[in-house]
Parts: structure tokens; C-alpha cells; sequence
């Protein structure tokens, strides 16, 4: 969505030293692969998030990139990491969960080779390195940015799927650490997440954070109509799970985007690999899930006001961060 561009940014980051640095012993060889999910860089979302990392770090370090772009099928997903693997690349960045089956099946059968999944945290291969993000942490700060805009006091949220409730537990908590007396309209879906948004209105929530993945276009353009017809409602958003085209008369009722910084995650990795490191922290201990988790602490958790209503709370919401940077499930 590229919304850093017009926010009002709140950086949380600085909550702590993130500087990216580079290294005095960067490896000239490193080549890396990326393999990219369906349409590639220029989606908006999370290929672009990785493309903007790619980006970063060749400023920074010397290294060859080679990527691919998938069809979507499972059997693309893994002659693309293959063929990636004949090529003579090092680590293989797969991007987005969709690769999950794919690489937990060639990282068996390469297991001398690295792989990185980004925003997944299923394939538990010592092989495979999980790049995730604090959904609770970024959760929270859309609690607290909707507890600040709502005027009804009663807020929603959208999502797809309540087996991962990160986002509602962060929400409801963030929300009523800092206002009393709220009431939630939580619905999970597979589609119609515009009539969703629709009912939610006519019902009274005036803040609706949605936790989907892919294009929001539909919640957003029923956010615009039930504005038009004389509500007074907004979402909050999360980027890059989201995406959508903003004309001039629509932005308004975007009030805030939490954001996930892939960039940082990606060029954090590479940092680590010309140095001869590794980003190994252990995730999951159970299930043998290595990578990193990235929330507001570590730079990876940022929140955006796009409201001027909510700019006024600016200050508010950067101490809200502090809390947020400790929050967890």
C-alpha cells in the first residue's frame, strides 16, 4: 500500500537501537534467491515489502540477487526453489506462507541448504529460518488508536481465521488499557467481509481494524458508502497483509496502519549471512522453529496515523508503545 508515504508516522523503532549497520566483512560471493509469490514485486504487498529489503541491503552489502516469480501451483512452487538451488544461490527467501509445503519438502531434501520463510513459522527444519512478526504487539497498537478514534465506543474487527487470535487478544487489550467501557464486534470470516463491515456500522462501531490478508478494497469500499450514507466510520489496517488502489476521496477513512517492517527483517537476515552469521533465535522449542520474531522492541512493529484526529494523541499512543514492545499472549 506504500502508506509511509502519506502517514503520520509514528517510528516506534526508536524505542530501541536498530540501526541497520553494515559489516567490514561482508562476503563479495553471497547469492541469493528469492522466490516471490504470485504476480511478483509490484503487488503492494508482501513481494514488495521483500523487494524493498533487496533493495536496502544492496545498497549496503555486496551481493547477487536471483529471483522467480510462481504460477501458485504447489508443483511450480517447487521446481521454482529447485531450479533456484541449480542455480547456485545461497539462501532461498520464500515469501509468504504460501511456500510453506514446498519448502519444507526440497528443504528435506537439500538439507545442507537455507531457506528463509517470510510471515511463517510452520516448517520446523533446522534448515529453515522463520522471519514472523509480534501480531499482538501490533494488535495493541490498533487497540489503542481505535480507543482514542472511536466517538460510539464500540469498535470491531475483521479477520479470517480465529485459530490465530494474535491480533483480537492484542486489540482487546490495547483497547481497554486505555479506554473504559468499550464494547468489541469481532467476526471471523472466509468472505463478505464487506457486508461484515456494513452490519458492523449499522450497528454502531465507528473503528474496525482489519486483520485479512489481500486486497481490503472490499471493506474499504464499504467503509466509503456507509460514510456516505451518514456514519462516521474508519479502519485500521495492517500493511503489507493489505492492499488496495487509494483515490483522493478514500484515504480519509483509512485512521491508522499497523505495519510489519519486511524490509528490515529481510536486510537484518542478509546482514547476518555476509558476516558469516545466522538469525537462529529459538521460536518455537517444541517443534524445533528457528528464526526471529520482530516486534516493536526490535523495529519490526510500527504504527501509522493517517487520522489528523488521531495525531493529536501522538505522544499517547508512542508511551502506549512502550507497553505494547512487552505485550505478548
Amino acid at each position: 500500500m506504500k502508506f509511509r508515504l502519506f502517514a503520520l508516522s509514528l517510528i516506534v523503532f526508536a524505542l530501541s537501537a536498530t540501526t541497520l549497520e553494515t559489516t567490514s566483512q561482508a562476503s563479495p560471493n553471497l547469492k541469493i534467491g528469492i522466490a516471490y509469490e504470485i504476480g511478483g514485486p509490484g503487488d503492494h504487498s508482501f513481494n514488495d515489502a521483500v523487494a524493498d529489503g533487496i533493495t536496502l541491503a544492496k545498497k549496503r552489502f555486496q551481493v547477487q540477487v536471483v529471483a522467480t516469480v510462481t504460477t501458485g501451483s504447489e508443483s511450480d512452487r517447487v521446481l521454482r526453489l529447485k531450479n533456484l538451488i541449480a542455480m547456485g544461490v545461497g539462501p532461498v527467501i520464500a515469501v509468504g506462507e504460501g511456500y510453506a509445503a514446498a519448502v519444507r519438502q526440497v528443504g528435506e531434501l537439500y538439507p545442507n541448504h537455507e531457506f528463509v520463510m517470510v510471515n511463517d513459522a510452520t516448517v520446523a527444519l533446522i534448515n529453515v529460518t522463520s522471519l514472523i512478526f509480534a501480531e499482538d504487539q501490533g494488535g495493541y497498537l490498533a487497540g489503542v488508536a481505535a480507543a482514542y478514534a472511536t466517538k460510539t465506543g464500540r469498535i470491531g474487527l475483521l479477520g479470517s481465521s480465529p485459530q490465530s487470535n494474535k491480533y483480537e487478544v492484542g486489540f482487546q487489550a490495547g483497547a481497554r488499557a486505555t479506554k473504559k467501557g468499550l464494547t468489541f464486534d469481532i467476526k471471523y470470516l472466509k468472505d463478505s467481509w464487506g457486508a461484515a463491515a456494513t452490519a458492523m456500522v449499522a450497528g454502531g462501531a465507528d473503528v474496525i481494524f482489519l486483520t485479512t490478508t489481500g486486497s481490503d478494497s472490499e471493506v474499504l469500499n464499504a467503509i466509503v458508502s456507509a460514510n456516505k450514507n451518514g456514519a462516521n466510520a474508519g479502519l485500521i489496517v495492517v500493511e503489507p497483509d493489505q492492499y488496495v488502489t487509494l483515490a483522493y476521496g478514500t484515504k480519509k477513512y483509512i485512521l491508522a496502519s499497523v505495519m510489519k517492517r519486511v524490509d528490515k527483517a529481510i536486510v537484518d537476515f542478509i546482514s547476518e549471512s555476509v558476516s558469516g552469521g545466522s538469525v537462529g533465535d529459538v521460536l518455537d522449542p517444541k517443534l524445533g522453529i528457528y528464526g526471529r520474531l520482530y516486534g516493536i522492541q526490535n523495529g519490526g512493529i510500527e504504527i501509522s496515523l493517517w487520522s489528523p484526529g488521531l495525531a493529536k494523541y501522538r505522544k499517547s499512543i508512542y508511551l502506549a508503545a512502550l507497553k505494547a514492545g512487552k505485550f505478548s499472549k
